[in-house]
């Protein structure tokens, strides 16, 4: 199983509890955003920055 995250949209609250989560279960974490986001180090959780643009990280 893997978690993909539009992260431009996403609450710092929930990237929180994703990360906690990530941990704990051992499920990778994606995050997509067009702007640089801080994740912690950790093997479940990446970041892909994309283009700016309308819904460029849905897409």
């Amino acid at each position: 199983m893997k978690i993909w995250v539009d992260a431009d949209a996403c609450p710092a609250v929930i990237k929180d509890i994703l990360f906690k989560a990530a941990e704990r279960t051992k499920v990778q974490v994606t995050l997509v955003a067009n702007q640089s986001i801080r994740t912690p180090r950790s093997r479940y959780i990446k970041f892909i920055q994309v283009s700016a643009g309308f819904d460029v990280a849905d897409n």
